[in-house]
């Protein structure tokens, strides 16, 4: 007798591209970080700037993992990493208008919250 076949559920597409989005963004990111950041750390900002967008980066590659996975904790890591750049930009009186990449795939993981668990 053969056990009756439990294939797992099939990702759907917009959790897909909201991966896919933050696997972008967060490379991306890191690699803005590195290149503007790494050049300007002579005038003191530049540390800072590093750091702040280095850990949004690395957050979102986290987030992109998690929302592959299905896992809530993905978007709270998404909105984290959204919120750190623009709360630093803020306090140090600068203008920040976010990713819009990010923004797009906050939105496609939010548009398919029942498939997370």
């Amino acid at each position: 007798m053969t056990p009756p076949s439990t294939s797992p559920t099939p990702v759907p597409a917009g959790i897909t591209i909201a991966a896919t989005l933050c696997w972008i963004v967060g490379v991306l990111t890191i690699l803005a970080a590195l290149v503007i950041g790494i050049p300007a750390i002579g005038s003191g900002a530049g540390l800072l700037f590093v750091a702040v967008n280095g850990l949004a980066g690395i957050l979102v590659c986290v987030a992109a993992v998690q929302i592959r996975r299905r896992k809530k904790i993905g978007l709270l890591l998404m909105v984290i990493a959204w919120a750190i750049p623009t709360v630093v930009a803020l306090s140090m009186h600068l203008s920040s208008g976010g990713s819009l990449l990010l923004f797009a795939a906050l939105l496609l993981a939010a548009a398919n919250w029942k498939h997370f668990r």
